[in-house]
């Protein structure tokens, strides 16, 4: 490949680089091209992601392109935008398809190759009350879903065999008649009539035909090459695939379908060996004791035709081409949805050259919601499995408008203890005019009120990366991924029992373990049967593993038991939650139960019914020879028994990591000469204390991945052979340990202070805590002494007052939502006078026009002219006053102010390359102001579509009619600016007051601490270099830039767009008085 190594490889960690981390390593979001691509917009966009510290991007089409999708002037957009990034110096990535799902090339595959359309298999199951005719079509849906079929096969059973299970099908299937029917001469009895009917969607390929991924490579990659030209393979490194599947038709729902393709019949019996019409309703129904080889023959039949057609041809297409193949499934965070419409994912994962997985909304996981965990977990496995040195997590889609550094951070932090190393946000919109701004928000570009302080993010994030890319990664623990179980137990018309507690407990383990801070890795089963033994260890490319889980199970394949037994039998260790297999797959022996009873010492049988019978929760070990723990009962999940589970895990392994607080992760790397241990606070609230234990001897090291400072944690002891430290966790906070291999004669083992330094026998810190004298425990000569000195007096924190000069850098806002509407019948009319009475037009919002309608259209013809009236009031005139051009969706618009046409159509706002910002002050005047679109519009969500947003230097004040325009102020008080004349600003709130600082304060260490909320806040002193805080802790040391006697205080905090694009009064600028504090200076000298 040839572009930087480091993008695949990561790159060698030095305390230097880890200063200043390698950009190529940071953050590589998604560009939506969602407009109208303008060239020198564009190079402005490239040259913003560069300034942030940004290394690529990803183009990704997006609703609101107005250049159509790959015609010739998107490919000639796209060759501007690699020339000029090769100038600016970023990566262009190409994100495979328009909008998702990737494999249609904007649905054209379908759309013009019917042949390449998915297909899907549904069984009709018609109750026959015999002795009765039947005469099913397949032509039409008259009496059941069995319209636009094509007939594959056609059985009848009993009603009770089709209830319980079914021993004797009567195969109808040569009875077909018409090409469509199936004529059936019912005896006595109750019958099911079971059709397998062959159906087609239209929008979606057949993605288990490789003819439709090589037609999709010809219409989308091939063409992306063409226009590229030289710079493909270099400045275009590679491709992202989003959520393929191989099934996409009401996923979301119980029903009686599966996935299909033509002459799977052929595809069957070639990899099988074996005819699978005989055995269809056992893909949907109880067959017997072959049921569960069915299923299992079935679905991975699926999973390595999907694999072959679609995976692994892009892999093979980007490996012939010199570029890279990345991208993320559907329905990762489930196993229902594995077996849905995936398949075994391990096996797809497998092509990518950089693993890739997504994780969406403002959540992680949590012990309510344990699958938010699963698909970075599988995918940090399956990245440690197949030699993917980088992760990438498609994130932050959908986190709402009122998204915040911090809310990045936190969900990034959570995100790469679990293994991500590239944070891929979703996503960075070219334009958030009108509805675009409704595309899974927020856009986390240069709309954004903090995009200025976007740097301290990226250069954040690129630490993150640097550190935990490469090396390896530490875990003893193994999870099996139980793909084949829930196979032989899926039903596509529902979650059986057992399917439920097999994912119920997967998703509880998930999240327990993190929790007990047992750090694991999942296994498909492939890779465990391939894992090497050594000494009761599996080694898996750099991974050793001592523990091996089983969630409930009830299959797993001989190959799989043969190498758990030899791991067992070496001394490794086996817990089985509540169930163990009752068979073995691809085994055609009959000893396999008397072989499971044996590693496993329980009766497979005995266990289902202790869980069916909802047996209270036990362990046994049946053999003290051998590390093989058994729960029994109705689930880990259901007792939820952290502590039981703990002490099973520490009879098999030495933890690790400890740490006394479950909402505090870790991820434990070994990069070049560093041993690191990544610590995150998941938790929204401050975490104090947190005592943290490690297996590793030696001498910590504290690495801060906000500033790249690296430092000697001064306080430590050792415990039981253990390393122990003591950590403050501020909200969503993370530490960096490196532990070095040495343990010196002397160190401080407690101290009340907050050390600075320790060197020469003298230690140097400071309080803020006066109500105890300071002391220190030293550990030196194989002994411990405590030596304590008395406490200075202390002085009082120097509280700023409530009131404080105030200015805005941004202009305020002015946000309109009720409408008068109406849809003319003359074109010719004028509805634009001040003082035209609109009474008995319709009340709307913002919003598409026709779907406010009271009552359909007699004639839904366009185009139509449609009128809005509203009004504002001015109390006092501004200096400025505009208005911005945002959501006036139609084929024209013409803008009227008290009844004055407006003909300047604007310049380029200030918030966005597509939102105009027209000059109105000379329209208006004191009073009430009216204002009136005439709108043509082409479609029925046309209509003003966001609020109606007049922007300049005032303040607002409300009254019982609303906000009016009034004079802006320079003074406001401590607390919330939304409820001070400021309800829908975005932007940055100055604050401003002199501060008188005695000579004593001086004489120690001095810190400003804000309220903010989440919020960025800057402070400046007596003209300093601002200090930035983009997130917590907003503590910031002011000792340096405080003199004596009047200070100047400059506190500066930055919201959300949330305000002024949904005019929510989200709370906003200082909450409380800032203090500043005072904390003595000590000197400890042993």
């Amino acid at each position: 490949m040839a572009f930087s190594k480091k993008l695949v490889d990561g790159e060698t960690l030095t305390k230097e680089n880890f200063k200043m981390p390698p950009k190529e390593l940071g953050i590589l979001p998604f560009w939506f091209w969602n407009g109208e691509m303008d060239e020198k917009e564009m190079e402005w966009q490239m040259k913003e992601y560069h300034d942030k510290g940004i290394p690529g991007l990803f183009i990704h089409g997006r609703f609101g392109e107005s250049i159509g999708y790959l015609s010739d002037t998107w490919f000639k957009r796209t060759k501007f935008a690699v020339e000029k990034a090769k100038e600016i110096g970023i990566d262009v990535w190409v994100y495979d398809e328009m909008n998702w799902p990737s494999g249609t090339a904007y649905r054209k595959v379908p759309k013009e190759n019917p042949e390449l359309r998915q297909k899907y298999l549904e069984m009709v199951a018609l109750p026959v009350p015999g002795p009765i005719f039947t005469f099913l079509e397949a032509t039409d849906d008259r009496y059941v879903n069995t319209g636009d079929s094509k007939p594959i096969a056609a059985f009848a059973c009993s009603e009770d065999e089709y209830k319980g299970s079914i021993e004797k099908l009567l195969d109808l299937t040569p009875n077909l008649s018409f090409n469509a029917v199936i004529p059936w001469e019912a005896p006595e009895g109750n019958w099911r009539l079971l059709y397998f009917l062959e159906k087609e969607i239209d929008y979606y390929i057949d993605a288990l035909n490789p003819d439709s991924t090589a037609k999709f490579l010809e219409e989308t990659h091939e063409k992306y090459k063409k226009a590229v030209g030289k710079d493909f393979g270099t400045i275009v490194p590679g491709f992202y695939t989003d959520e393929p599947a191989m099934h996409y038709y009401h996923v979301g729902m119980a029903n009686q379908i599966i996935p299909w393709t033509k002459q799977m019949f052929k595809i069957f019996r070639e990899k099988r060996g074996y005819d699978l019409k005989p055995y269809l309703a056992a893909l949907f129904l109880d067959m017997g004791k072959d049921t569960a080889k069915i299923r299992y023959d079935f679905w991975r039949t699926l999973t390595e035709q999907y694999t072959d057609s679609y995976y692994k041809q892009i892999r093979n297409w980007c490996e012939s081409n010199n570029v890279l193949f990345t991208g993320h499934l559907l329905g990762e965070e489930w196993l229902w949805m594995h077996a849905r419409c995936e398949g075994n994912i391990f096996k797809h994962i497998e092509q990518m050259h950089i693993t890739g997985v997504d994780h969406l909304y403002p959540i992680i996981g949590t012990e309510e919601n344990p699958d938010q965990h699963v698909a970075l977990k599988i995918a940090s496995s399956a990245a440690h499995h197949f030699g993917s040195t980088r992760l990438l997590c498609e994130s932050m889609g959908g986190t709402y408008w009122d998204c915040t550094l911090e809310r990045m951070k936190w969900i990034a932090n959570w995100e790469y203890a679990l293994g991500v190393t590239i944070f891929n946000n979703h996503g960075y919109h070219y334009s958030i005019e009108g509805e675009r701004k409704r595309d899974w928000p927020p856009s986390q570009f240069y709309h954004h009120t903090w995009w200025k302080y976007y740097n301290y993010f990226t250069e954040y994030m690129a630490r993150l990366g640097h550190i935990l890319s490469g090396g390896r990664h530490v875990a003893k623990i193994l999870v099996l991924y139980p793909i084949n179980s829930a196979w032989t137990n899926y039903l596509p018309s529902g979650a059986t029992d057992i399917f439920n507690l097999i994912q119920a407990e997967f998703n509880y383990l998930t999240d327990t373990l993190l929790r007990l801070h047992f750090d694991f890795d999942f296994v498909d089963e492939d890779v465990l049967i391939d894992a090497k033994l050594n000494k009761g260890k599996l080694q898996i490319r750099d991974e050793e593993y001592s523990l091996v889980i089983l969630p409930p199970v009830t299959h797993i394949k001989a190959d799989t038991f043969k190498k758990l037994d030899s791991f067992v039998s070496q001394g490794g260790g086996l817990i089985a939650d509540t169930l163990i297999p009752n068979d073995l797959l691809e085994y055609d022996k009959k000893d396999a139960t008397k072989q499971i009873q044996k590693l496993f010492g329980v009766k497979a049988d005995d266990l289902t019914k202790k869980f069916k019978s909802g047996a209270k929760q036990s362990v046994v070990q049946p053999s003290k020879k051998k590390n093989v723990f058994v729960f029994q009962g109705s689930g880990l999940n259901k007792e939820k028994d952290f502590k039981g589970l703990r002490a099973v895990i520490e009879k098999c392994i030495v933890p690790d990591v400890t740490i006394d607080n479950k909402d505090v992760f870790y991820l434990h790397r070994q990069k070049d000469e560093f041993d690191l241990y990544y610590l995150v606070n998941t938790n929204s609230k401050p975490k104090k204390g947190v005592k943290v234990t490690f297996e590793k001897m030696g001498t910590p090291e504290l690495w801060n991945a906000n500033t790249g400072e690296t430092k000697p944690l001064n306080s430590y002891t050792y415990e039981k052979g253990r390393l122990v430290v003591v950590l403050d966790f501020a909200e969503t906070d993370t530490h960096i340990i490196n532990i070095k291999d040495e343990i010196k004669s002397e160190y401080i083992t407690d101290t009340n202070l907050e050390v600075e330094s320790f060197s020469d026998g003298v230690i140097k810190g400071y309080s803020l805590d006066e109500s105890s004298d300071p002391y220190a425990k030293l550990f030196s000569g194989k002994k411990e002494k405590k030596i304590k000195i008395s406490a200075k007096k202390s002085l009082k924190p120097i509280k700023l007052k409530k009131d404080f000069e105030f200015s805005i850098e941004d202009d305020n806002v002015l946000c309109i939502n009720h409408w008068k509407m109406r849809l003319t019948e003359e074109k010719d009319e004028f509805y634009a006078a001040p003082d035209f009475d609109d009474s008995k037009w319709l009340d709307v919002t913002m919003g598409a026009w026709e779907m406010q309608l009271p009552q359909e259209r007699d004639d839904a013809t366009y185009p139509e002219t449609v009128w809005y009236r509203t009004n504002f009031e001015i109390d006092v005139m501004p200096n400025r006053l505009a208005l911005l051009i945002d959501g006036f969706s139609g084929k024209s618009y013409e803008l009227y102010i008290n009844g004055e046409k407006v003909k300047d159509k604007g310049h380029r706002s200030k918030l966005d390359a597509e939102i105009k910002e027209v000059d109105v002050k000379e329209y208006t005047k004191k009073g009430i102001n009216s204002v009136a679109v005439k709108l043509v519009v082409t479609r029925r969500t046309d209509g003003m579509l966001d609020l109606l947003k007049l922007v300049g230097d005032f303040s607002l004040v409300k009254k019982k009619t609303g906000y009016t325009i009034g004079e802006l102020t320079n003074k406001i008080k401590i607390g919330d600016w939304t409820k001070q004349g400021y309800p829908c600003y975005s932007g940055t709130g100055v604050y401003k007051q002199n501060v008188d600082i005695p000579k004593k304060y001086l004489d120690g260490k001095l810190f400003m601490q804000l309220e903010c909320g989440e919020d960025v806040a800057e402070i400046s002193i007596n003209g300093s270099k601002p200090i930035v805080m983009p997130w917590h802790p907003y503590k910031a040391d002011i000792t340096e830039f405080v003199k004596e006697g009047k200070n100047e205080i400059e506190i500066k905090v930055t919201n959300t767009l949330i305000n002024i694009l949904e005019a929510v009064e989200k709370e906003s600028g200082l909450f409380s008085e800032p203090l500043i504090e005072h904390a003595n200076r000590y000197q400890i000298s042993i």
